[in-house]
């Protein structure tokens, strides 16, 4: 089982799986299901995957600030060997930014999913994601009612109650209270709108229909702010159409000729 230590005392669980260009997948802290993402792409390429520290197989001790887990994922590509591209899932898009903003050298491009980059506060703003009062909304109900609040945090992104039910469950497990609700408030107060616009065409933002936390309202204000970036629309997310992520991601870390 291989194991990052930190200098902390922390050990990041991380695994890598198929040979060629290099990809970094920066799950999301409540850990998406990419299994069936990694098989396709391991295909003809070298993916590494990682536990955020506090969550799974990782140690489960914080602390969950963006700062700390942007470190580790430099220490993990310091020890893995640098990426041709690193997929932002969720939260985990503000730790790939930063990393590929700070250190070209570990991470060339950048694919994100559908992710409010900045917390506007605006009420106006597109998606339970715009609004700061939703948000914190959010964060008190996690502290009260934990696995009601995973539920609220799902709205919009299960394709059926089952599915949801079960995911809840799988969270709770893996995902310990502290952790979920550190990640969360280091993801509301990130603010990455300005890090991604130097990124520019290093870049590509991953958008799909169905999902009430980002809207395609909010992929159309990216744009907008983002117009050196790349955008790709889709119909659906990584976990449900892995398919069409892993074509995406095949494109964007195909080795340059000539």
């Amino acid at each position: 089982m291989p194991l990052l230590s930190r200098p902390d005392g922390v050990e990041i669980y991380w695994e890598q799986a198929g040979d060629g260009p290099a990809l970094l997948i920066c799950n999301t802290f409540n850990l998406a299901t990419i299994g069936e993402l990694i098989a396709r792409l391991a295909e003809s390429r070298r993916v590494v995957t990682f536990e955020p520290r506090g969550v799974g197989r990782s140690t489960l001790t914080g602390p969950y600030d963006l700062g700390t887990g942007v470190a580790d994922v430099e220490a993990l590509l310091e020890e893995t060997g640098p990426v041709e591209v690193a997929l932002g899932i969720g939260d985990g898009a503000h730790r790939a930014l930063r990393v590929a903003d700070a250190r070209p050298d570990l991470a060339d491009r950048v694919v994100i999913t559908s992710t409010a980059l900045g917390r506007p506060g605006d009420e106006s703003a597109p998606g339970f994601s715009g609004s700061t009062e939703v948000l914190y909304a959010l964060m008190s109900l996690m502290r009260r009612d934990y696995r009601s609040g995973l539920r609220q945090m799902m709205a919009g992104s299960a394709h059926d109650e089952d599915f949801e039910r079960e995911r809840v469950e799988a969270l709770a497990e893996i995902v310990p209270q502290d952790a979920a609700i550190g990640y969360l408030e280091a993801w509301i107060s990130a603010g990455s709108v300005d890090i991604a616009r130097r990124l520019a065409e290093r870049l590509t933002v991953l958008a799909y229909p169905g999902n009430a936390w980002f809207p395609l309202e909010m992929y159309e204000s990216l744009r907008d702010a983002l117009t050196g970036a790349c955008f790709e629309l889709v119909e659906d997310g990584p976990m449900t159409r892995p398919d069409l992520a892993a074509e995406v991601l095949l494109r964007v870390s195909e080795p340059a000729t000539g």
